[in-house]
């Protein structure tokens, strides 16, 4: 040896099963922080692609833009791309409705306006039309349409060219048409005019939205940011968005302990073992800093193999979610390289590895160190009873063995405390990032079971015998109708939201019993079975019997209400209050019976709030019975033949509405998110499984000597079991009771404290306790059966002498 610090590779060379329990936990830890700083950075990376698809490539707008204003900010060095978007109110294309735009040909592509033939429109009197709206209308490249603007002004326009398909307006069946900016500035109707900036990648936004703000006096109410693509970049203020980053940071702060911990604690343990080897070297002359020395050392011997291996463990749950977000996403990441690997990440987990080693190591170090050389001599570092213990107090409830494990474990009580701390933190991530999976089914825009893919529509209402015929079709899954309509409601006007109050300008007319009074109308849904059947999946309180419903002359409030095309809470409505409604019988009192996040529809009028109940309900309410939109799912085969006969069955009175383009989208924005939430997740979970099998391994293993000494004085291989059993499940029960105890606490105040603007509602997770109770005890059953067999394997007197 050239050195006292060669017997760290001594040591760890002469005790390879030890050395490898230690590699394995330290590879756990650095492979947690680098799967989720890497799976963090890619899904940010997708995100980003995802957000740009659904909302464009744009960071912020200017209304009605001077051309001054263009030319200046257009100049400025950190802006990469500009273009002007002019939106008209209204439009028709051979008498078609139309959503009518128009957009400078450069930034297009930012807004995912692709052309799939032809050319962009330029002359004066050009267009172009979304694919599926050419195929409807029979109309292509070349040919002469007749355009009318809101004023019922008609021009002739020529199809310039055609671009990919909306899933939105296929959905609305209104078409998407793109006329020229030199049309579009020519005509003399109701418009709105945006500037679109576009920011280099490493801009300062904030600070150049302030200088273009202040340069140009440039009034707030002007301006207009693409929240959602800031958030992902990290440049939005938005109240969700800094949210989510403070429940990330918690989280990620809470992952970076357990990998302490985690370390910490197998490096306890050797140490402990190691006690009397410690007295000896002091014995020899070895100071108390050289000791210090000595055991991180061997803490860094440890990294050179548990680097890799953590780092590449990390790297493979990465590259799962790429490859499953490639192979079923192709159509937004086809482009992406399969293997796409995050370096950001990768060099975060390394970091975060080395750091965690050093602040494990330190606190064993120091205990090493304090080791009396008299002490190692003449003293003994197995478990020593408490006199209370040994007077047998648990053994006069449990059986001896197991009385013994119980005790084994208490009277360690650092290690005790360890290893529970180690099974909480990991059940703590566990149910912590669960949060994440509660944000992904509440807020993001995702299918619903009641999604339909085929919609009709008709403005002289929908016949019995249509609904009839539409559900015996063999390509149909489910068919369910709705009606809807105005009613005139008013309730106590304590429960109207500021937001609504500061809209309206405080105008609000009470009346002396406390009801408010007002002009504008509520919107009536009714629900069928079905229907209230699926929207518990956004019921915030109450019960969605149709039978309750019916027989207490209950409603359902909406949280959300659509005004102005933004989601608003214009009340705040629980469970319980009376809303009084004007029906073709006079004015009755309703009750409250649940509460809805809100409906997946929108509505165009300018509405007080939004109620739905039971088709009786609605039928006594208003009179009418008929359907007024027939929704239908299709099954998953033949969908064009299926398809082919609705539009047969159908009039010309009656609009078809396709949604599955957009459904398709959708979904796709949710499987982007919900790769990598549930990857973290799953990682979470393995690697609290992992830790576990780890933390109970290095325990039985370092105990070597004691469990040989109990089999010498004659216990049986069943009793050592059953001692073993009851030591692991002392560890397990406290780990898992602190650990679900401390992630309730913690989901609930990351829910409410940062995520209440998204109306997340935090609930008894009974299923994720319940699950985590199971694992944990399947999973410390389990653990404690390699341990057992290698230490049935052995004789007595290897046992015995297998402690150093």
């Amino acid at each position: 040896m050239n050195g006292y610090l060669d017997l760290a590779h001594k040591y760890l060379a002469a005790h390879k099963k030890r050395t490898k329990l230690s590699i394995f936990s330290i590879v756990l830890s650095v492979a947690l922080v680098v799967g989720i700083f890497s799976m963090l950075d890619v899904f940010l990376k997708f995100e980003k692609i995802q957000v740009i698809h659904d909302y464009g490539n744009y960071h912020l707008l200017i209304n009605n833009a001077s051309d001054e204003e263009k030319e200046a900010i257009s100049n400025r060095i950190d802006v990469k791309n500009t273009g002007t978007w002019i939106s008209f109110k209204s439009g028709s294309i051979n008498s078609n409705q139309c959503d009518t735009v128009a957009l400078n040909e450069n930034f297009a592509p930012n807004m995912s306006m692709n052309l799939l033939k032809g050319t962009y429109p330029e002359a004066e009197n050009e267009l172009m039309i979304e694919n599926w709206a050419a195929e409807k209308l029979g109309i292509g490249i070349g040919d002469t349409v007749s355009f009318t603007f809101e004023d019922k002004t008609e021009k002739p326009f020529v199809i310039s060219g055609i671009f990919a398909d909306y899933g939105s307006t296929k959905a609305s069946g209104e078409p998407g048409v793109a006329i020229s900016m030199k049309a579009a500035e020519k005509a003399n109707v109701e418009k709105t005019s945006f500037f679109l900036i576009e920011f280099k990648e490493r801009a300062n936004m904030k600070k150049a939205e302030q200088q273009i703000m202040e340069s140009l006096r440039i009034s707030e109410d002007r301006i207009g940011r693409n929240d959602r693509l800031l958030a992902v970049i990290g440049q939005s203020d938005h109240k969700a968005a800094v949210g989510l980053y403070q429940v990330g940071a918690i989280l990620f702060f809470i992952v970076l302990v357990a990998g302490v911990v985690m370390i910490y604690n197998t490096f306890n343990i050797s140490v402990t073992d190691r006690m009397r080897s410690f007295g000896l070297l002091r014995c020899v002359g070895a100071s108390k800093a050289q000791i210090r020395k000595l055991v991180k050392k061997e803490g860094f011997l440890l990294l050179r193999w548990a680097i890799p291996g953590g780092v590449l463990l990390g790297i493979a749950a990465t590259l799962f979610c790429c490859a499953l977000l490639k192979f079923y996403n192709s159509y937004l990441f086809s482009d992406i390289p399969l293997f796409t690997i995050s370096p950001a990440g990768i060099l975060a987990g390394v970091a975060v590895g080395v750091l965690t080693v050093a602040i494990a190591t330190l606190l064993p170090a120091k205990k090493a160190s304090r080791v009396s050389p008299v002490n190692a001599v003449t003293g003994n570092s197995e478990i020593r009873m408490r006199k209370a213990q040994k007077e047998g107090t648990l053994t006069k409830l449990l059986p001896i063995e197991s009385a013994m494990g119980i005790g084994s474990a208490a009277a360690r009580k650092r290690t005790l405390i360890l290893m529970s701390a180690s099974i909480a933190l990991s059940i703590m991530m566990f149910l912590g990032f669960n949060v994440f999976v509660d944000f992904l089914h509440t807020s993001l825009k995702t299918t619903k079971p009641y999604t339909p893919d085929i919609s009709l529509t008709s403005k002289e209402g929908l016949s019995p015998d249509l609904y009839e015929q539409l559900s015996h079709l063999p390509g149909i899954k489910h068919v369910y109708g709705r009606m809807f309509g105005y009613v005139n409601a008013t309730f106590d006007a304590s429960r109207l939201t500021e937001t609504y109050m500061n809209e309206v300008g405080g105008s609000i007319e009470v009346n002396a019993d406390g009801l408010l009074e007002t002009s504008e109308k509520s919107w009536l849904i009714s629900y069928d079975k079905n229907q209230l059947k699926w929207a518990k999946t956004d019921l915030v309180e109450g019960d969605l019997s149709e039978d309750t419903l019916n027989a207490q002359d209950g409603i359902i409030a909406v949280l959300l209400n659509t005004r102005k095309g933004v989601s608003v809470r214009t009340a705040e409505l629980h469970a319980g209050d009376k809303v009084y409604i004007d029906t073709v019988s006079g004015k009755k009192p309703y009750t409250v019976m649940a509460v809805l996040r809100s409906v997946p529809f929108a509505d165009s009028n300018l509405n007080l709030a939004t109620f739905i109940t039971t088709e009786k309900q609605y039928n006594k309410i208003t009179g009418d019975s008929t359907l007024k939109i027939i929704d239908i799912q299709l099954k998953k085969n033949d969908q064009e033949e299926t398809v082919s006969e609705i539009k047969r069955m159908i009039g010309n009175n009656i609009t078809y509405l396709d949604s599955r383009q957009k459904n398709n989208e959708m979904n796709q924005t949710f499987l982007t998110m919900a790769v990598f939430v549930y990857g973290f997740v799953v990682v979470i979970a393995l690697i609290s499984i992992l830790n576990i099998f780890s933390t109970m391994n290095t325990s039985i293993t370092s105990k070597m000597k004691y469990l040989g000494v109990l089999r010498a004085v004659g216990m049986s291989g069943k009793q050592l079991n059953r001692m073993i059993a009851a030591e692991a499940s002392a560890y397990c029960i406290t780990g898992t009771v602190v650990g679900c105890i401390l992630g309730m606490l913690l989901q609930k105040a990351l829910i409410t404290q940062f995520l209440t603007a998204i109306k997340i509602v935090w609930v008894f997770p009974l299923v994720q306790i319940v699950c985590v109770f199971a694992a944990s005890f399947l999973v410390t059953r389990f653990s404690i059966i390699g341990p057992l067999k290698k230490i049935k394997t052995k004789s007595i007197s290897e046992n015995i002498g297998s402690l150093q």
